[in-house]
């Protein structure tokens, strides 16, 4: 089972305040839909998830994202992969 505490963690968004070390995320509306993705996310060595919780003008949000050991690993560092203008 995958621990999910940390949806529950107060902590914008990366694209609105960046987090060290974080290459991908994804938000969602319900905190149930934020669970159910983390089913589908796979990690490679040295990659951790990470995420949490915030409201922004239209309503509460949860994120979910990828954090690597290795910055340098990842490939171009400007590649970040997010969705959308909030992560969305």
């Amino acid at each position: 089972m995958i621990n999910d505490g940390f949806l529950d963690e107060v902590r914008e968004v990366p694209s609105v305040t960046p987090m060290e070390r974080v290459v991908a995320w994804s938000v969602f509306r319900s905190r149930e839909d934020a669970r159910q993705h983390l089913e589908h996310v796979y990690l490679a060595e040295g990659q951790g998830l990470v995420g949490g919780c915030g409201r922004d003008s239209v309503a509460p949000y949860w994120w979910v994202g990828v954090q690597v050991q290795d910055i340098s690993q990842w490939g171009n560092v400007t590649a970040v992969n997010k969705r959308g203008r909030l992560g969305d």
